[in-house]
């Protein structure tokens, strides 16, 4: 989880111009869904040790998405190329939620985590 968070800190605050420019279409919305989503269900299962599941998925989901506008916050202060955008963290929400529902709907499977 720390190398994810690393991970994620480090793309989101280092300058994208020096790689090569792909543009596909809504690709930024995708990272930020997948970044998002892995980032919370690591949370989670990390969590479900000490907490029971449900409450487990509500911190994570609230820690991911605190992560999320500090990150983009630290991109507005820290970075001279980088802009925040109220879009990256709608994004980074969707993910973090989608990945909720999915480990709330498969709650009874995660009990070995215990």
């Amino acid at each position: 989880m720390i190398l994810w968070l690393g991970f994620i800190t480090a793309l989101s605050l280092v300058s994208m111009s020096n790689f090569s420019k792909v543009s596909i279409k809504g690709a930024d919305n995708y990272v930020h869904f997948c970044f998002y989503f892995v980032l919370t269900i690591l949370l989670a299962v990390n969590l479900i040790q000490k907490f029971n599941i449900k409450r487990s998925i509500w911190i994570s989901i609230l820690l991911a998405f605190f992560y999320g506008m500090i990150i983009e916050v630290l991109q507005g202060v820290l970075t001279s190329n980088r802009e925040p955008e109220i879009k990256d963290v709608l994004f980074n929400s969707l993910g973090s939620l989608t990945a909720a529902l999915l480990l709330f709907i498969n709650r009874e499977r995660l009990n070995f985590l215990k």
